[in-house]
């Protein structure tokens, strides 16, 4: 009878230990997402005359690094040692999430709707094209969050470079990922407003010469 009871609870021990282990466990994800600068950002630029109104602007290609292609959130450890979050995601591919913010953040700094995003179309006539190269975009164990990289703005067209510069911005403090969250969303604003002052500083692109009519 003993060895028949303990036999027993063997058997519920397990089916017990068994039930917990097939229970669907619960997702613990967070998706996160980069936000644009607030509508405050632009009073800085109210008073400079809007030069850029009437151009039409080409944004991209924008390109990131390999190691940032994957949802989860990297977290540098070291400067050779990546490590990346098990539950902390991104809610969309970065690359894209990035040049929606950059085109966001640039249309509320130049005060212009004519911004369109690489690839376009032939007849979109861009006057002058932004390309942006992010080498690093992260944060690392101890909250503080670089971006360091360059951009390229180009001449429509003939694809001269205009300028060609490199960056690196960063914050202090993000004492979680809500706030490294945060935090790149703030220095992707601040690569935004150089970008910016690059273009204002610009001359006024020249208009095409209008076509000769046969005859004259």
């Amino acid at each position: 009878m003993a060895r028949i009871a303990v036999v027993s609870l063997a058997v519920c021990a397990l089916s017990v230990s068994g039930c917990t282990i097939l229970a669907p466990q619960p997702d613990e994800s967070h998706f996160f997402v980069l936000a644009p600068l607030p509508r405050s950002a632009e009073a800085a630029h109210e008073s400079e005359p809007g030069a850029l109104a009437d151009t039409i602007l080409g944004l991209g290609p924008i390109k990131l690094p390999p190691y940032l292609d994957r949802n989860e959130m990297a977290i540098r450890l070291t400067p050779n040692e990546v490590r990346y979050s098990p539950i902390d995601r991104w809610a969309e591919p970065l690359n894209v999430n990035v040049g929606r913010v950059l085109l966001q953040n640039l249309s509320l700094l130049l005060g212009t709707d004519r911004i369109v995003m690489y690839p376009w179309a032939n007849m979109a006539n861009i006057k002058y094209q932004v390309e942006v190269e992010l080498l690093k975009f992260d944060v690392t164990k101890s909250g503080e969050t670089e971006l360091n990289g360059r951009y390229a703005i180009l001449q429509g067209g003939t694809r001269q470079p205009l300028v060609v510069r490199q960056v690196n911005f960063g914050r202090s403090g993000a004492t979680d990922t809500p706030a490294a969250a945060v935090a790149m969303s703030a220095i992707l604003g601040d690569l935004s407003k150089d970008i910016a002052l690059a273009l204002r500083q610009l001359p006024p692109p020249q208009a095409r010469p209008a076509a000769k009519r046969a005859g004259s």
